[in-house]
């Protein structure tokens, strides 16, 4: 059986589109994002800890598309803010939104509408198009968190290079091809 459908996420080529679906999307990013916060490798030199994040947000903003994944992340953030301990460590309320990874957080903002957006123009089909969207948002969390970071910490842009960009290269490129392997291989499956 061939499933075709218009839409170029592939969540809503599963489930029907209604407000109750949308919902479920949103509540599921933003469970998954909570969740990806919480597998952390901590890294003693930088404020900037490394987790499944930038994956969870950048590979459902593909799935989901541009407004629900902004959606689903403003509610994280919102989460965070209201005190529960949602953010990377179990931490939240609004001194740790506002710390040293507030340039990171804010980003997830703009990168899940932006890779969103790519999706619904650039196919989430191959390969190159996963990848294209992946680092782009991942360019986006980069610029806005080390900026922030260099401001923060009063060190400059080279410290905020060092430390919150460069030890996140290999394995934001690991993620990266992980979800431009895993969106493919999910559109070929749900179309046989």
């Amino acid at each position: 059986m061939t499933t075709l459908s218009a839409s170029p996420f592939i969540v809503d080529s599963i489930w029907h589109k209604t407000r109750t679906s949308a919902l479920a999307q949103i509540s599921a990013l933003t469970a998954i994002t909570v969740l990806s916060a919480q597998v952390i490798i901590p890294l003693p030199f930088t404020p900037v800890p490394l987790t499944m994040q930038t994956f969870a947000i950048l590979f459902g903003a593909a799935a989901i598309g541009p407004f629900k994944s902004l959606i689903a992340q403003f509610a994280y953030l919102s989460l965070a803010a209201l005190g529960l301990p949602v953010l990377a460590g179990d931490r939240g309320g609004i001194e740790a939104i506002f710390g040293a990874t507030a340039g990171y957080l804010f980003a997830f903002l703009l990168a899940s509408f932006v890779v969103g957006k790519l999706a619904s123009r650039i196919t989430t089909k191959r390969f190159q198009g996963v990848l294209i969207g992946y680092l782009v948002g991942s360019l986006i969390i980069y610029a806005m968190g080390a900026t922030w970071l260099a401001i923060y910490t009063e060190k400059g842009f080279y410290y905020a290079l060092l430390n919150g960009v460069v030890p996140f290269l290999i394995g934001d490129a690991i993620k990266a091809a992980l979800a431009a392997s895993l969106l493919p291989i999910s559109w070929r499956l749900i179309n046989k």
